[in-house]
């Protein structure tokens, strides 16, 4: 029997009972979550949002309600992890478009910006956003909030399976048996919100104290530490007259694109925890290179060098933590700042935190893995050097799973890309706008608005998604094998 026959035959397909039991139980996590808008929106007196959410909650709970209840096998397969982490990014954003719809918002449109908000991407087909009301802003930026929550959640449950590098990394005490994914999840899952919600109130109360508006500050803090990019602005972090209020959040995006687990790691161990994270000093480096680039590609401007760099610093961070906010028109970019961004999205944050891209430290196992092939060719053919990174052993699947991954990803934002190109856009603006939804950053050249043709529109629906759960979550979703058992 051959290998391929043999892993046919074993493969099981998810069982429905875990999905639906699951999937019910993250909507009646999301109804609660999404209690907190509908009491801003009666604070502020906008009756009409608050009928329409109110209207939602009650329908969701009253399918979720009794699929929760569902008897089905306490263990969770590798495969039902993903599904479900795949199924609820999709299942969460196709409810909280039902009330955006109520807001005069066109169907797609209202899809696209929940999925934009769940996905922590912050690109967003609206315009004279100001209009709309305090609640339904709110709404936005709370989406993202707990949307980045869910992602590093679910993350560090998927990095669980393996107990690879990455795991080693993340966690926060004894991870137990890999095998028991939700044990190992639910036992950080508290640390991890204790963490987000402690970096949330520190990130309101210094944009309260920087002089930010009430609405403002909040707002704003949601969005940067989920590194998600909603503004209540047009025109993002420009319509923000002072300077040290939009270093403020930005500094928010920053403190969202570290690894969750590090700051516990900083509690447990010191200062001596930045030593040993490499992740941190990548993108303290990374952040200054694509600074400096933004800073030396706006030479030729007639601003001041004080103002250049100060532009330079927001919106360097702002791409490299991929939150998405603006404090300039990206679209009148020059082109060498506008790759400048471009790989600075790519590359994205930490593992373990809100940020998208191919993260951090897959680029360094890259890095790593170029280092040691020069390094082999100076050695005699049967010396054995071992793979290591920063005091931890690369084992092969993990070198295969993030080759793998970043393959997949410059592969789907091709394939985008060339869609963008057959409708006709400017190539280098139509490549920015792609990376951006994969990476779920959020900056835009202004490809992305109301009069967006709807194919393309729905492309970088996909192309959010697909950048939040790491596209191999979507690949176990399409494969046949996942939903049926083929053969004996």
């Amino acid at each position: 029997m051959s290998f391929s026959n043999v892993s046919h035959a074993l493969a099981q397909p998810v069982r429905y009972r875990v999905l639906t039991r699951y999937l019910a139980r993250i909507g009646l996590a999301v109804i609660v979550l999404r209690l907190v808008p509908v009491s801003v929106s009666w604070l502020n007196g906008d009756r009409a949002f608050m009928i329409n959410q109110l209207s939602t909650l009650a329908v969701l709970s009253a399918i979720c309600l009794p699929l929760s209840r569902i008897q089905a096998p306490e263990d969770i397969k590798d495969n039902e992890v993903l599904v479900i982490f795949a199924l609820s990014f999709f299942l969460s954003a196709a409810s909280g478009c039902i009330p955006f719809i109520g807001e005069g918002l066109s169907d797609i449109d209202a899809f696209f910006e929940a999925v934009s908000a769940v996905t922590t991407t912050g690109l967003s087909t609206l315009s004279q956003i100001q209009q709309h009301s305090a609640g339904f802003l709110f709404a936005r930026s709370w989406m993202q909030w707990y949307g980045g929550l869910g992602i590093v959640v679910f993350s560090i449950g998927l990095l669980f399976q393996d107990k690879g590098l990455a795991a080693r990394r993340l966690a926060m005490g004894d991870i137990g048996d890999s095998r028991d994914i939700l044990g190992n999840t639910r036992a950080h899952s508290v640390k991890l919100l204790t963490i987000y919600c402690a970096l949330t109130v520190f990130a309101i109360s210094l944009l309260l104290m920087a002089g930010a508006a009430p609405l403002s500050a909040v707002t704003h803090a949601l969005s940067g530490i989920s590194t998600g990019g909603f503004s209540i602005y047009d025109s993002s972090l420009a319509a923000i007259d002072q300077w040290s209020i939009q270093f403020m959040i930005v500094l928010c995006s920053v403190l969202g694109a570290v690894s969750l687990p590090f700051y516990y790691r900083f509690v447990q161990n010191g200062i001596q925890e930045l030593s040993f994270n490499l992740e941190i000093r990548a993108l303290l480096v990374l952040s200054i290179l694509v600074i400096g680039l933004l800073f030396f590609c706006s030479g030729e401007n007639d601003e001041n060098t004080l103002l250049r760099l100060k532009h330079a610093v927001i919106l360097g961070l702002s791409a490299q933590t991929t939150t998405g906010f603006a404090n300039v028109d990206v679209g009148a970019l020059d082109n060498a700042s506008k790759l400048s961004l471009i790989f600075s999205m790519l590359v994205g944050g930490s593992i373990g935190s809100t940020a998208g891209g191919i993260k951090i430290l897959r680029l360094l196992i890259v890095l790593r893995l170029l280092q040691f092939f020069i390094q082999r060719t100076a050695l005699p053919a049967h010396a054995v050097l071992e793979r290591h990174l920063n005091n931890g052993k690369l084992e092969f699947h993990e070198i295969e799973k993030a080759l793998m991954l970043i393959l997949i990803f410059i592969g789907t934002v091709l394939c985008s890309w060339l869609l963008f190109l057959i409708a006709g856009y400017e190539p280098l603006n139509a490549l920015f706008e792609v990376v951006s939804a994969c990476s779920t950053t959020g900056l835009s050249t202004g490809i992305t608005r109301t009069g967006l043709e709807p194919e393309l529109k729905i492309v970088l629906i996909v192309d959010m998604l697909l950048g939040r759960v790491e596209f191999l979550a979507f690949l176990i979703f399409l494969y046949p094998r996942t939903w049926i058992k083929v053969g004996s």
